[in-house]
This record gives C-alpha cells, sequence and structure tokens, in this order.
C-alpha cells in the first residue's frame, strides 16, 4: 500500500455541478433540490475540473480516494469512470442521511483512519468546503482549497 493518500471530494472540487445546485436563503446547499436535480441526464452535464483531469496521474503516485456528500447513483458511478476520475476508495453519503457536509466527512474519515492500514500515512484531502476542510484537520489530515488549482490551469 502507497504510504500517501491523497482523498478529493467531487462537487465544486474536480466537478463542476453548479447547474445542478440550488442554495436556501441563508446560503447553504438545499439538499432536498440536490437529491431532485440528481437525474442521469443532469448528471452527464456535469464538467470535470482542471483538479479532476490529475485524478488518475496521481493515482499512480498515491492511494486515492473520493469522499463526497453525494449519495451516489449508478448515473454517477458512470460519470466517475467515463470521465477518468479512477481511484482506489470511493466514500460518499448513504442514502436518506442528511447529515451536514463536515460532519459526515469527517466521520466517515475519521473511521476510516482509525484502521491499522491506514493510521501513519500522510494524507492530504482537496475540498472546496471551509467547513469541510476545518473539520478534517481535526483529525490530522492536511487540507487544501482546490479553487487556485482550478483557477489557474483552467481553459
Amino acid at each position: 500500500m502507497f504510504k500517501n493518500i491523497i482523498i478529493f471530494d467531487l462537487d465544486g472540487t474536480t466537478i463542476d455541478s453548479t447547474h445542478r445546485q440550488a442554495t436556501k436563503p441563508d446560503g447553504t446547499l438545499d439538499l432536498q433540490s440536490w437529491f431532485k436535480n440528481a437525474t442521469p441526464e443532469k448528471i452527464a452535464q456535469d464538467k470535470v475540473l482542471p483538479l479532476g483531469r490529475m485524478v488518475s496521474k496521481l493515482s499512480k503516485k498515491a492511494y486515492t480516494m473520493i469522499c463526497t456528500a453525494r449519495t451516489l447513483s449508478d448515473a454517477d458511478y458512470e460519470f466517475i469512470l467515463a470521465n477518468g476520475l479512477k481511484v482506489n476508495k470511493i466514500i460518499s453519503r448513504p442514502k436518506g442521511d442528511m447529515t451536514p457536509d463536515a460532519e459526515l466527512k469527517s466521520q466517515q474519515l475519521g473511521e476510516l483512519f482509525s484502521k491499522p492500514q491506514f493510521r501513519n500515512r500522510n494524507a492530504i484531502m482537496f475540498d472546496d468546503a471551509k467547513s469541510v476542510r476545518s473539520a478534517i484537520r481535526k483529525l490530522g489530515i492536511a487540507t487544501l482549497d482546490p479553487d487556485k488549482i482550478n483557477k489557474r490551469f483552467s481553459q
């Protein structure tokens, strides 16, 4: 197993799915609207961001994972595979779970990194949500905002 682990969020990090997003008046993601917009047709319209194009290259040098707050459907997995987001592991939101993103990802990654094969590994996570980055840092995992990378390599 690789010594280094790289974790990628999907939406806003490796994939642009803004055409499917709706927010509540307080600016948070409207999960009910998100679930309604998670149709195969709309998922197929998502676009891979520059960091997403680097995922499969990095998987040759490190253990790579996707950790997303999406509840993944067959259409999501098809999109991931068709667009070269080759990773060793995918962690996603269980169906019906409404836990806030930062809490959900912190729980899921906390469980994973408590297992012997994941302890004492160098890990870094790319996530566009400040609340997620803050929660994940508390687990001892370095986090980076993907915005600068995606802006620098877009075009």
